[in-house]
């Protein structure tokens, strides 16, 4: 009983790490007074107090050097869990660069009413969720498929030929059943640690074959406990609300960060990566391959991310895939909440639950940046780690692309 409540642990802090902080997604640190007097905002400057203040239509946004936040109409906003970077730094709360204030473009242009950029909205609508989920899947979380994305050489991924989900232990039996009979999956690779794959065992589904993957990017997470997260994970085990340990796990910033990430530059994760292409480069004509982790989010994320570059995507497309989580997981994302506020009406701690459930563009990005700066490209990554040949993506392209 002693060694399952420990992989229950590990198990439960493990899937929280391998979540990301997505309250304030695809934010960017742009110079406040600039973007607001183009939106006709007058800007005033109070050398003594250091403190910037821009009006217009009834809106008043005031900065002060060396505070956490900014304010709108005196209402503070504060981006502590919000990666926004500026020049390969980053900052979680305003600053001064070259004498300007820089502030995260999301957060003040919704609080000040206003609309994202162009660019924003060319990024968030390049996918349509819609289009991309399984909607007869019920119980498998974040399940949709690639088709219909456009490469860089106008040719799109065919439908139901490559699948990514949460874990398929969740399903239905109609679930399953429509995978292997309507998705034709042959091959299902499962990305998750062997400690996760004990809680929830991969299902046997007739006509395909599993494929056990362990990345275990989180590590044995269960070390990192402190007795307030184990109290709160027995108070879970002996029938307790899942709520209480939400708000532990977010009081003591159990959050995942651009160092862990760096785990998908290690060895373990080449080696399966590695294997992962070796499935998509054998799958049996007209079938599909599924590839999951247990919210079909980090992982699950990063094998896509490979797969798209591997078919010659644009940054904008392999983004936006990845960011579609927030939008497949919103309902779970709403049910933390739920279950969190029960014990706290802290708005930080609120938003930190809320995010554990989604993605944050900046953590992927800056594996991307890696890649690029010592492979000269996520391809070449592909080429000198995972070992792909110009012949293996040429036979990808046949195979995956119309």
């Amino acid at each position: 009983m002693k060694r399952k409540s420990v992989v229950f642990l590990s198990v439960a802090i493990s899937m929280m790490f391998a979540s990301n902080v997505a309250a304030q997604t695809n934010s960017k640190m742009i110079p406040a007074r600039q973007m607001l007097e183009e939106s006709g905002f007058v800007s005033e400057w109070d050398a003594k107090a250091k403190t910037a203040v821009f009006k217009k239509d009834g809106y008043a946004v005031s900065v002060k050097a060396g505070d956490d936040h900014f304010e709108v109409n005196g209402k503070k906003i504060k981006f502590d869990y919000a990666v926004c970077e500026k020049d390969g730094n980053t900052y979680n709360a305003p600053v001064i660069i070259d004498g300007s204030f820089y502030l995260p473009d999301n957060e003040l242009m919704q609080a000040i009413g206003a609309n994202s950029s162009e660019n924003d909205k060319k990024d968030e609508n390049i996918l349509d969720l819609d289009k991309q989920l399984l909607k007869d899947i019920e119980g498998i979380s974040n399940a949709r498929e690639l088709g219909g994305y456009v490469n860089t050489e106008g040719k799109k991924i065919k439908s139901n030929v490559i699948i990514r989900t949460g874990k398929p232990s969740d399903g239905t039996d109609a679930d399953l059943e429509l995978l292997s009979k309507k998705y034709k999956v042959s091959d299902m690779v499962d990305f998750r640690s062997d400690s996760e794959t004990q809680m929830a065992p991969e299902p046997t589904i007739e006509g395909v074959k599993n494929h056990h993957i362990p990345l275990n990017i989180a590590g044995d997470m269960s070390k990192l406990a402190n007795d307030d997260i184990k109290q709160a994970y027995a108070k879970l085990m002996q029938g307790g609300d899942r709520g209480e340990l939400l708000v532990t796990l977010a009081e003591n910033k159990m959050l995942p960060t651009p160092k862990m990430y760096g785990y998908f530059l290690g060895d373990e994760a080449e080696d399966g990566y590695r294997q992962f292409f070796d499935i998509l480069l054998n799958k049996p004509e007209d079938a599909s391959v599924l590839f999951h982790c247990t919210q079909g989010k980090d992982r699950t994320g990063m094998g896509s991310a490979l797969f798209l570059y591997a078919l010659d995507f644009d940054d904008e497309t392999v983004m936006a895939d990845y960011m579609l989580t927030n939008e497949a997981n919103k309902a779970i994302i709403e049910d933390d909440v739920a279950a969190a506020s029960k014990y706290t009406d802290n708005a930080e701690t609120i938003e930190l639950v809320k995010a554990m459930s989604g993605v944050n563009e900046a953590l992927l990005q800056s594996v991307i940046d890696e890649m690029n700066e010592k492979y000269g490209s996520v391809k070449g990554y592909l080429k000198t780690r995972i070992g792909l040949t110009d012949d293996d993506f040429e036979k990808l392209k046949d195979m995956y692309l119309e």
